[in-house]
């Protein structure tokens, strides 16, 4: 790996963990504050939309800036905003200061959604692709690592420290990560943003990225399959795993944790295995997409039906090495499919795509959960992943859509 990979790396950590760290501020000042969890529960709501948002409107800022000066503009205008946050979590709480927290908060959550498409398409531009799968799982496992230690130490950091230090070291990271984007250098020809080229209106760039997936026969059936288990990959969400370890496990609250944790630490090790069988992932990336997808289907299906905590908590582990050979290789398929500037536009569609799933599935999961029980929610689930498996099978493998993405193509 070279120098830029390593500042790109760096730079995705740093800004993970700050995110989650003032994240928490907000939230514990809110709750502290109210006392209300639905204000609370506002903050994750408001910084969901405000990604989605952002998604949708990059592809047009990113004709414009070439895609280090961007990244280094959204991250100056979030350290901006984060001192007016700052200032306002000194206040006591009323109406005009809980609306001016949730816009800086939307604000801050809108500039940082630009990260991780952005992010996709820079991996592309500082990584050749033979390097590619063992670039993306080294990047998986350091960011899951550092991200279970954010939001499982945060709440220790914030108790210890206080709320004002933690919004400095959210300060100080971004700052480091700002850095990092000085650092970076392309590997071949350089890219240039069709702004810099040519006039495209502003509607064309906010569509462009939704057309290649339309058109693109291998990444329409990546954003299918996306899209599918987003639908069901909000029974991980705290109510629904909590709910499972009281009514199916009989498990009180730290099994909860246990549950979670285990996950975690499963995908810290897929993220391990990947690293072990980069090489021989490369060129069978459908394969190992597919067979992670199906893996993960069983597993959660099993989950559905088991009643023994042990048990439970050994498949949660299993998965997050599924899950990782499935996510990793599906990355690096997608990375494959065109040059880094068209690569932003559609990751940041199926982002987008992605999270307005993601959100209407947490609209509707409590309910399906109340009404049909919480076992019958992680069986049916793991039907629809097994489905969605299938699928990718016949249009991946049979119908030889996936070979478009096996290798790189400019």
């Amino acid at each position: 790996m070279n120098r830029s990979y390593y500042a790109l790396l760096v730079s995705q950590t740093a800004t993970n963990l700050g995110f989650a760290l003032y994240t928490m501020v907000v939230v514990m000042h809110l709750y502290a504050q109210t006392g209300s969890t639905a204000l609370s529960a506002a903050v994750t709501l408001i910084s969901a939309i405000s990604r989605m948002v952002s998604g949708v409107v990059l592809p047009s800022f990113a004709d414009r800036f070439r895609l280090p000066a961007l990244l280094i503009f959204s991250q100056t205008t979030q350290l901006v905003i984060l001192l007016g946050l700052a200032l306002m979590l000194t206040q006591d709480v009323s109406a005009l200061s809980l609306i001016v927290t949730m816009v800086l908060l939307a604000i801050i959550s809108f500039f940082n959604g630009w990260f991780s498409p952005v992010k996709s398409s820079l991996l592309r531009a500082v990584v050749p692709e033979k390097e590619r799968v063992k670039a993306i799982g080294l990047l998986s496992t350091v960011d899951q690592t550092f991200q279970f230690a954010g939001w499982t130490l945060g709440g220790v950091l914030l108790s210890v420290l206080g709320r004002g230090a933690a919004l400095g070291i959210t300060f100080a990271l971004l700052v480091v990560s700002i850095g990092c984007m000085f650092l970076l250098k392309r590997h071949g020809k350089k890219h240039e943003p069709a702004g810099l080229r040519s006039e495209q209106g502003f509607v064309a760039g906010l569509t462009a990225g939704w057309k290649i997936l339309y058109r693109h026969e291998g990444l329409r059936v990546l954003v299918m399959m996306d899209l599918i288990e987003s639908w069901v990959g909000t029974i991980w969400i705290g109510a629904v795993t909590l709910t499972f370890v009281k009514e199916a496990l009989h498990e009180g609250e730290a099994w909860w944790g246990y549950i979670n944790g285990g996950y975690y630490l499963g995908t810290i090790v897929g993220g391990l295995i990947v690293l072990r069988l980069s090489r021989r992932m490369q060129g069978k990336l459908t394969v190992s997409m597919l067979l992670g997808a199906s893996l993960f289907g069983v597993l959660t299906l099993l989950y559905g039906f088991v009643s023994n905590s042990m048990l439970a908590l050994l498949l949660v582990l299993l998965m997050g090495p599924a899950y990782q050979i499935r996510d990793l290789a599906q990355e690096s398929m997608v990375q494959n499919s065109s040059d880094e500037h068209t690569l932003l536009k559609v990751a940041a569609a199926r982002s987008t795509l992605v999270q307005l799933i993601s959100m209407l599935s947490i609209a509707v999961i409590g309910i399906v959960t109340d009404v049909i029980g919480v076992r019958l929610v992680y069986i049916a689930s793991g039907c629809v992943l097994l489905v969605s498996a299938a699928y990718g099978f016949v249009q991946l493998q049979l119908r030889k859509k996936g070979a478009l993405l096996e290798s790189e193509h400019q």
